[in-house]
């Protein structure tokens, strides 16, 4: 570690161990002002006020026609009495009525609070959204709220939201717009469940989430939490690392508007604007949003336009039912940076290097560029026949389509002719020209099996699917302690791809060998190809996926017992008319699964309490492992994956802040690693399948907020931990054009680290109000013991046991500046934030090479300084 590193280590160390002294200290000089436990304190940043909607494991339930109007005087030490309206069955600081509402959560949850009497908005609506009190619940959780989310979006992705969570890696990875990659506890993105307003969105095929299809909504959100380990929703089948659960806007009550716009220094921008009706006297409501980022990436060549936009029109029809129906969408067009860079790379061109792009005619043109539009439509039915019982349903329905611009080659590909370290497009376009009659074209015939074939060609590689469900969850209190629940959740997805020739690059035709590639071969179809025509894929798959789920809770003044039960199955299908003529459908690949969850926490005191959970997954396979060979087979011994994850924590609250301490602990079996097959090839790129992993993930975090005085507030938190692969494997190699089986290879990664995300973290949030409505804050984030990830065609000799390459430690400073300006009914905010402040050049993930070293290793560097703007104004 160098010398500097250390240095900064040591410092923030020391400031994390006097920030836990200080919260520790601080309650001998406050006895007489401890804030009862899950009281409406609003001095820490994860205590939830009672009117947010916190869609919980065991939130404080107020009743359907209650109203809270609690205040903490601005005098730090003095408590005032919270204000409650006559109709609320319970103040905040006293027993409260935990009755629930509905039961989506890990363990018999209140999903559902009653704020605003006969009104409908999303916490009444979203009934399975399982958001989750954090002061009250046996799970490890952050919510970032609306507030915090308005201040650092400008420029960022949503997983960039939550990158100060212990535990969670988040970065923008490539640098293009909503290339963004997530790991929670050194998981990755396809073991983190994503929830939108309570329905699962993360993908049935392989469990990639695709942030591009949803960043413009970040104007329209509300806020999000991160649920690490179970997480708590019963049809989070994949919360191994953990649940991200974002919940959007909806109508207010009163009628408000809203408008802002953002600018980054590099040439990024975005503006917005909102309008709320307000509620009608005959219980409509209507609210909208519509966004518009356009403008020019950090990387080169990376512009963007991409439009959103989000409707919510809400019913209250009488006292038993009502409905809240939302469409939203973001069409979206970004140019990107998909090649990985060499260390060489980025020292001679810099942190902006793109290798996709050069010029042809004089115009700057990419090789790969994203385009897609993901509409997604959802009815919500609240029925409430009597006090006892709530019922929710919900319908959904997305159709999608776009693609990403995709190139094919025969030989030497085109990301491979180089020009002053750009795509030299004239080249690749001489070569297609001359190879008729040349004696590399006479070498090409016998290749290629026609002469004047093109040698690379540019295509859209295109895709869309169908997805439809249904959701319903019946929930029962029998009396003030205990609650019982049931649910469905079934899913429905239809996909297809194709990919289209669209340049031939001066090229008179492409020659699609369907006599090598195609398990069909020739079978009358014509091999020459211009544009407009089909190759390579002509494929789908057809999903059906079916949760049934119960839940019970029990809770008193003392204790919080939950537990849940579901039990899941899958049925897969795929077409493939590439590959077939005549029966063109696989056989059906079925499976079936299950996972137990169990939370308990004991309040020891109004101010301490412990928790405990337990999971046990046996998780159904992703529809790509059952078709990983690109053709109709069904992969042979596919087997369910068994997760089983624990974690132990401890809570310390009082008046200015509070401490949190968890220990977690995964062992993970019979892991399946795809690569992902919509990422640009290169001369790296293998594709492959491994089987059969095995990994043992364990570690600690801890967590300290004090607000030190009515200006300063202070956040500390570390994360140690240790992550393992647990045993040698085999791989399937597949063959990059048809997607057929090439062979099988043996892979040597037992006890090698699992990479892809740092296993110690420290970060240190400061925030100080100058003045009335101006607010500065900084942060500081500290990575360290980083792996590359490794890669199977480089771990086939058991005598290489050495450790993938290490990325260096690194450290990031950030700052950012609002000002809140109240002029009548107009509120002005400005923003402004200033990331990178020192300029740190380091690496943000990336592929370990053949020597494990710096040399061979390919990845992605992270963003230099920059800065970003904006105003935001509501009326």
């Amino acid at each position: 570690m160098k010398k500097r590193e250390k240095t900064l280590l040591s410092r923030g160390l020391t400031l994390c161990v006097y920030l836990l002294v200080c919260t520790l200290s601080a309650t001998t000089t406050q006895a007489g002002n401890i804030l009862h436990y899950g009281s409406n304190s609003q001095t820490t940043r994860d205590s939830t006020k009672v009117d947010n909607p916190t869609e919980s494991m065991g939130s404080t339930r107020i009743g359907n026609n209650s109203k809270v109007n609690s205040k903490v005087d601005p005098k730090i030490g003095s408590k005032a009495k919270p204000k409650v309206n006559s109709k609320v069955d319970s103040t905040v600081n006293s027993k409260v009525d935990y009755g629930t509402a509905d039961i989506d959560g890990a363990t018999g949850i209140d999903t559902t609070r009653r704020v605003v009497t006969n009104f409908v908005n999303l916490n009444e609506v979203i009934l399975s959204a399982s958001f989750v009190k954090e002061r009250q619940s046996p799970l490890r959780l952050t919510t970032i709220e609306r507030g915090e989310i308005e201040r650092k979006a400008i420029g960022l992705t949503y997983p960039e939201l939550l990158k100060e969570v212990p535990g969670v890696y988040a970065t923008s990875e490539t640098g293009s717009y909503g290339d963004a990659k997530i790991n929670i506890r050194g998981f990755k993105q396809e073991n983190i469940s994503v929830m939108l307003n309570g329905i699962p969105i993360s993908g049935l095929v392989t469990g990639n989430m695709f942030w591009n299809n949803w960043l413009g909504l970040i104007d329209a959100t509300h806020s999000i939490q991160v649920q690490k380990g179970i997480g708590g929703s019963m049809l989070s089948d994949n919360s191994v690392g953990g649940t991200i659960n974002i919940i959007t806007r909806t109508a207010d009550k009163d009628p408000s508007a809203s408008a802002g716009l953002f600018f980054t220094n590099y040439g990024q921008a975005k503006s917005f604007i909102s309008v709320n009706s307000g509620q009608s006297s005959k219980g409509w409501a209507m609210s909208a949003m519509a966004s518009y980022a356009w403008g020019k990436g950090y990387p080169d060549a990376t512009d963007v336009s991409s439009w959103a936009y989000l409707v919510n029109i809400s019913k209250v029809i009488n006292s038993k039912h009502s409905l809240l129906f939302t469409a939203l969408g973001s069409p979206e067009r970004h140019q990107q940076r998909s090649a990985r860079l060499s260390a060489t790379e980025i020292e001679t061109y810099g942190l902006h290097y793109n290798k996709n792009w050069g010029y042809l005619n004089d115009r700057a043109r990419n090789i790969s560029e994203n385009f897609y539009h993901k509409p997604y439509l959802t009815l919500h039915h609240l029925f409430k026949p009597n006090t006892k019982t709530e019922v929710s349903s919900a319908v959904y329905l997305s159709a999608g389509h776009g693609g990403g611009r995709w190139s094919e080659s025969k030989g030497k590909r085109i990301i491979d002719y180089r020009k002053d370290g750009l795509i030299d497009w004239d080249a690749v376009v001489a070569d297609n020209v001359q190879i008729t009659g040349s004696s590399q074209g006479a070498q090409a015939l016998s290749l290629q099996g026609a002469q004047g074939s093109a040698l690379n060609i540019l295509s859209d590689y295109i895709a869309g699917h169908t997805q439809a469900g249904f959701k319903s969850n019946i929930n029962y209190n029998p009396d003030s302690r205990w609650s019982l629940g049931a649910g469905v959740h079934y899913q429905y997805y239809f996909t297809w791809e194709k990919e289209i020739i669209t340049d031939l690059l001066g090229g008179n035709y492409w020659y699609e060998d369907y006599a090598t590639k195609s398990m069909a071969g020739v079978a009358g179809r014509n091999p020459v190809k211009v544009v407009g025509d089909y190759i390579r894929t002509n494929n789908g798959k057809t999903i059906n996926h079916l949760t049934l789920y119960s839940t019970a809770n029990f809770r008193n003044e003392m204790w919080d017992i939950r537990l849940g039960a579901s039990a899941m199955g899958s049925s897969n299908r795929r077409w493939d008319k590439y590959n077939y003529i005549d029966n063109i459908y696989s056989e059906s690949a079925d499976a079936a699964g299950y996972s137990f969850k169990a939370g308990v926490t004991r309040k020891m005191s109004m101010t301490t309490s412990v928790y405990l959970n337990a999971g046990l997954y046996s998780r159904v396979p992703y529809n790509d492992v059952f078709f990983s060979s690109g053709n109709n087979n069904i992969t042979d011994d596919v087997k369910n994956e068994k997760n089983l994850l624990s974690e132990v924590g401890f809570r310390y609250l009082f008046q200015r802040g509070s401490i949190e301490i968890t220990g977690y602990y995964a062992l993970w079996k019979n892991k399946s690693i795809i690569s992902n097959p919509y990422a640009q090839p290169d001369n790296s790129t293998l594709r492959y399948m491994i089987r059969g992993l095995d990994a043992l993930h364990y570690g600690t975090e801890i967590n300290a907020e004090w607000r030190a005085s009515r200006k300063l507030k202070l956040n500390a938190s570390i994360s140690l931990a240790r992550w393992n692969w647990k045993n040698d494997v085999s791989a399937n190699i597949y063959d990059d054009y048809s997607g057929n089986l090439q062979g099988v290879v043996n892979v040597y990664s037992n006890n090698l680290p699992v990479g892809d995300a740092p296993q110690t973290q420290l970060n240190l949030i400061a925030e100080f109000t100058l003045a009335k409505g101006l607010t500065i804050n900084a942060d500081w984030r500290y990575n360290a013991r980083m792996y590359a990830d490794f890669d199977p065609k480089e771990r086939q000799n058991p005598n290489d046991r050495v450790d993938p390459f290490k990325v260096p430690d690194y450290s990031v400073t950030n700052a950012g500046l609002n000002w809140n300006i109240g002029r009548g009914k107009l509120n002005t905010t400005l923003y402004a934030n200033v990331n990178n402040i020192f300029n740190s050049k380091y690496i943000e993930r990336g592929k370990d090479g053949s020597d494990h070293t710096l040399n061979s290793f390919r990845g992605f560097w992270g963003i230099g300084r920059n800065a970003g703007a904006g105003v935001r104004f509501q009326f």
